[in-house]
């Protein structure tokens, strides 16, 4: 049974009243956080305080005049203003997770704003905010009875729910995801600097990148499926940057399948995230233009392999890493049947790492939300795509294995189950390319549910026959799922 795209929830653009709720919400989010810092440093009545203050009073005034009553919480690792999410990305991710872990601590999920508030007020919050007794056998119970004690009436503190059942394991399932995601978005901030570093024409330090690929390698060593999960994730805003990073942790996890050592796996990570460096030399204009390039336009883009090679060329004390990374921004583009670019007159050999970060380029720029292309391939699409019509650009024994490291239906692919639910992707199984992990997003009514990650490789007890399978994959859009949330 196949039936049509009934949609379970709507797929539409967010309207302008939302948007301007999000931008608010991220500004009130942003300003709380360096809010409760300053006072850390400063006492409320210090002059640097007073900064922060009026900035974090004057965005409440703007919320409750437009919205009334709202609320800003914390639920999982996301912040939410009202009902909506607040859009998580490498800029913002150290200061919704400082909020975070501060409500936690306190036993918060956040605050009811009830009200405007005044100077007096918001200074009497942060004193008891830091003054909670972490430690207490009820923080939320002590804090909110000092709220009431000195009238502070505006801000009104929300419990956490805690949950009864099962409440270790999630929280441990909860730190490994906090552990990845923040590896990942510190991944995006060290390749941020490289780049802009290298459009600026400063000297480019290494060490940060490096760094960052460390921690991918040994947390992909130790978990890659939570990492590869996160490259499905995303972020038009940060695309050039978040793509670098994509490709280094796709390139990596092949690399550690095909049995790389862990120095190679760096090596070949620092080499993927630079793969595009020679992009900085590029106007914005032209890497974002949404129609066709003109000719002059595509001699700028099929430039930048030459590009990225100069400008790693240009980096202090040249050695074997910055050599193979020279070779890969060169080379990545080339295509193993001769098609690609730069064009050269004889039939150059692409290097191992080459043709690894070719495969991952390709793969997480056919996915990504791109100005010239009207929706992007869903990861399923992709990956067929290049194995059927894009197959003689690539190595076959690597593409081959880059599906044993994906598998058929790569992380945030979404699925028809035979139970005619619907769900995500969230990981593969390398013993069972074609039965992965997936989170249910809708019942058999296409009902919205937040509902189990189950696994399709396992068997019925005592019987060889699986539960549950996949009847096809299915376009997220027509079926308004909202992937993001359930790879988070």
């Amino acid at each position: 049974m196949n039936p049509g795209p009934r949609g379970i929830g709507s797929a539409s653009t967010v309207d302008a009243a939302t948007q301007r709720l999000l931008i608010q919400g991220r500004a009130l989010a942003m300003q709380l956080c360096v809010l409760v810092k300053t006072a850390k440093i400063h006492d409320v009545g210090n002059v640097a305080f007073h900064g922060p203050l009026v900035n974090f009073i004057d965005t409440v005034d703007q919320l409750y005049t437009a919205e009334g009553e709202f609320k800003l919480q914390a639920f999982g690792d996301f912040l939410y203003i009202n009902q909506s999410r607040l859009k998580l990305d490498a800029s913002s991710y150290a200061s919704y997770q400082y909020l975070i872990d501060e409500f936690r601590n306190r036993g918060l999920s956040g605050f009811c704003f009830t009200g405007k508030l005044t100077p007096p007020e918001v200074k009497k919050f942060v004193r008891l905010f830091l003054d909670v007794d972490t430690k207490a056998a009820d923080p939320y119970e002590d804090f909110s009875a000092a709220l009431t004690k000195l009238s502070v009436a505006h801000m009104v503190p929300m419990r956490t729910v805690v949950p009864q059942v099962g409440a270790v394991n999630q929280e441990e399932v909860r730190d490994s995801r906090k552990v990845a995601k923040r590896t990942f978005y510190r991944a995006i901030e060290a390749t941020k600097t490289v780049m802009l570093s290298a459009r600026d024409r400063r000297p480019v330090d290494l060490r940060k990148a490096k760094r960052a690929v460390q921690s991918l390698v040994d947390l992909i060593l130790n978990e890659e499926f939570s990492l590869i999960g996160l490259t499905a994730i995303k972020n038009h805003d940060e695309y050039t940057f978040q793509h670098s990073v994509n490709v280094s942790i796709l390139s990596i996890s092949l690399g550690q399948r095909l049995g790389l050592s862990k120095k190679m796996l760096g090596e070949l990570g620092v080499a993927a995230i630079l793969h595009d460096l020679g992009k900085a030399s590029i106007p914005g204009w032209v890497l974002n233009k949404p129609g066709r390039l003109t000719a002059e336009e595509w001699k700028l883009m099929a430039d930048h392999p030459v590009q990225g090679v100069k400008m790693i060329s240009k980096l202090r004390g040249l050695n074997e890493l910055a050599l193979r990374a020279m070779i890969v921004a060169f080379e990545h583009h080339l295509n193993v049947d001769g098609s690609g670019y730069p064009k050269l007159g004889d039939r150059l050999q692409m290097s191992f790492f080459s043709r690894i970060v070719a495969i991952a380029d390709c793969f997480d720029a056919m996915t990504a939300h791109r100005s010239y292309r009207k929706s992007p391939f869903t990861p399923y699409e992709a990956l067929h795509h290049m194995l059927i019509a894009n197959r003689d650009k690539f190595d076959p024994l690597l593409i081959k294995a880059f599906v044993n490291t994906v598998g058929m239906y790569p992380a945030g692919t979404v699925v028809l189950l035979d139970t005619n639910e619907i769900g995500v992707v969230t990981a593969h199984n390398s013993h069972e390319i074609f039965r992965p992990k997936v989170k249910i997003v809708a019942d058999r009514d296409r009902k919205r549910v937040d509902g189990d990650v189950i696994d399709l490789s396992r068997k019925e007890e005592g019987s060889d026959t699986y539960p549950v399978g996949i009847v096809s994959a299915l376009n997220p859009e027509e079926y308004g799922v909202n992937v993001a949330d359930a790879l988070t």
